[in-house]
C-alpha cells in the first residue's frame, strides 16, 4: 500500500470512531426517542456505513480475483446508498428542528427525497451498467454518470443552506453558524473530491459536520427541552395546588359552620382567626419553590387548632419536633395531617391521637405523621373519603419528588397509618 492509501484508511477508521460518539450519546438514556434525536441517529449510522463502504475501495484497489471484484462492488453500492440516507435523514432533521411547515416543507422533502432516490437507483444499477462506477482488474473506476452522483449531494446541501436562511429568524445566531458549517464543510470537500481522486476529503467533512451539530446544537437543544420540562412540572404543581386549596377551604369552613350552631361566639372568634390564617399563609399557597418547614408546621398547627374545636376530646395531638431547619414543598405536611384527621381519627368512634415528628438522619430529614385511626382500607368504606385520601397523598408524593427529590413511605393497617417523608438536606 502507498502512503496515500494508508492515510485514507486511517482517515476512514478515525471517522468511524468519531461517528460512534453521537451514537453512544443518543443511545444512552434513550435520547433517540425524541424525534430530532432519532433523525440525528439515522445520520450517524448511515455515515458509518458510508465510511465502511469507502474502506473497501482502499483495501481492494487492485482486484484481479472475482471475489474481490464482487466484494468491492457490494461495498461501493453500500457507500452510495448510505450517502443518500445521510442526506435524507439530515433533511428530516433540519425540517423538524426549524419547524418549517406548509408548502416549503413539502417542496423540500419532495425534492430531497427524489434526489436521494435517484442516488439509490443509480447505485443499484451501476454494477450492471457502469453508470456511476464499475469495477475491473484495476479496482474501482468512475462511470459516465459519476458527476450526477456528486451533483445530488451538492443540490441537497444547497437546499439545506436555503432552509437555514429561510428559518434564520427562528434560530439563534449560534445555531445558524453551525448549521451553515454542516452544509459548507461537506459541500466544499465534495466539490474538491469531484475533481481530485486520491484522498477521502468528503468523508472527513461529513464526520466533522456531525460533531458540529452534536456539540454546538444538539446539547443546546436538549437544554431547551429540559427547560420546557421544568415549565411543565411547574404547571403540574399549579394543578395540584388548585386541587388542594378548595378542599382545605371547604373543610375549614365546615368546622366554623358546625360551631355556628353549637357556639356562635366561638365560631365568630374562629372565623377571625381563620381569616388571619388565610392572609398569613396565602404566600405559601402560591409558592412554586420549597419553603421553610416552620411555615408549613404553622400551617398544620392552625389547621389542627380548628379541627380540635370541632372534635374536642376526640382528637389528641402529640408534637415531637426535633428539627425545623430545612425546606419542604408547600402544602405537604398539612394535607397529611388533614388525611389523618378526616380519614383516620374522624371515622373512629372514640377518636384518636396524631403524632407529628421530625428527626435528623444522614442524608435525610425524616418527617412523619402517625395516627391510630381506622387505616386506609377501612376508610375506603366511608362515602367520598377514600378517594380524597388517595388524591391528597399522591399530590404530596408528586410535589415531594419534583421540588426536593424526596420520597414518601406509607404503612397502614386497621390499627392506624404512618406516613413518612424522606427529604434530602437543604438549608433554608
Amino acid at each position: 500500500m502507498t502512503q496515500m492509501v494508508i492515510a485514507n484508511i486511517a482517515l476512514d477508521l478515525f471517522g468511524i470512531v468519531l461517528s460512534l460518539i453521537p451514537i453512544i450519546y443518543l443511545l444512552s438514556g434513550k435520547r433517540y426517542r425524541q424525534q430530532t434525536n432519532g433523525y440525528f441517529l439515522g445520520i450517524a449510522l448511515a455515515n458509518i456505513l458510508m465510511l465502511i463502504g469507502d474502506l473497501a475501495d482502499w483495501f481492494l484497489q487492485q482486484s484481479p480475483e472475482t471475489w474481490q471484484k464482487i466484494t468491492l462492488t457490494v461495498f461501493t453500492v453500500i457507500y452510495f446508498i448510505s450517502s443518500a440516507h445521510v442526506l435524507h435523514f439530515f433533511s428530516l432533521y433540519i425540517i423538524t428542528y426549524t419547524q418549517i411547515k406548509g408548502k416549503i416543507q413539502k417542496i423540500c422533502l419532495t425534492t430531497v427525497t427524489a434526489a436521494c432516490a435517484i442516488q439509490v437507483i443509480l447505485a443499484l444499477i451501476s454494477p450492471f451498467t457502469g453508470a456511476v462506477f464499475y469495477v475491473n482488474d484495476n479496482g474501482y473506476q468512475r462511470g459516465p454518470l459519476f458527476a450526477v452522483s456528486q451533483f445530488i449531494p451538492l443540490f441537497c446541501y444547497l437546499s439545506f443552506m436555503t432552509l437555514v436562511i429561510i428559518s434564520r429568524k427562528k434560530l439563534k445566531k449560534r445555531e445558524i453558524v453551525f448549521f451553515l458549517l454542516y452544509t459548507l464543510v461537506p459541500l466544499s470537500t465534495g466539490i474538491t473530491q469531484m475533481f481530485i481522486r486520491g484522498i477521502a476529503l468528503v468523508n472527513v467533512g461529513i464526520v466533522l459536520a456531525l460533531l458540529f451539530i452534536l456539540i454546538n446544537i444538539q446539547f443546546e437543544h436538549e437544554m431547551t427541552l429540559r427547560e420546557q420540562e421544568k415549565v411543565l412540572a411547574e404547571q403540574r404543581i399549579d394543578i395540584m395546588l388548585s386541587q388542594i386549596q378548595p378542599h382545605f377551604l371547604y373543610n375549614s369552613l365546615a368546622i366554623i359552620h358546625h360551631l355556628c350552631q353549637e357556639d356562635p361566639m366561638k365560631a365568630r372568634k374562629l372565623l377571625k382567626e381563620f381569616s388571619e390564617f388565610l392572609r398569613a399563609n396565602m404566600n405559601s399557597l402560591k409558592a412554586r419553590e420549597p419553603i421553610p418547614f416552620e411555615k408549613e408546621l404553622k400551617h398544620a398547627m392552625n389547621y389542627l387548632y380548628l379541627e380540635q374545636q370541632r372534635l374536642g376530646d376526640r382528637l389528641h395531638v402529640v408534637w415531637q419536633i426535633q428539627t425545623t431547619n430545612f425546606l419542604i414543598p408547600p402544602l405537604t405536611l398539612q394535607p397529611l395531617v388533614e388525611n389523618a384527621v378526616q380519614h383516620g381519627i374522624f371515622n373512629k368512634d372514640d377518636g384518636g391521637t396524631i403524632v407529628i415528628a421530625t428527626t435528623e438522619t444522614d442524608p435525610y430529614v425524616v418527617v412523619s405523621v402517625e395516627d391510630n385511626g381506622v387505616g386506609f382500607e377501612k376508610a375506603k368504606q366511608f362515602p367520598n373519603l377514600g378517594d380524597h385520601a388517595c388524591i391528597g397523598i399522591e399530590n404530596v408524593r408528586s410535589r415531594l419528588k419534583e421540588m426536593v427529590n424526596g420520597r414518601m413511605e406509607i404503612e397502614s393497617s386497621d390499627q392506624g397509618t404512618l406516613v413518612t417523608l424522606l427529604i434530602p438536606w437543604t438549608d433554608p
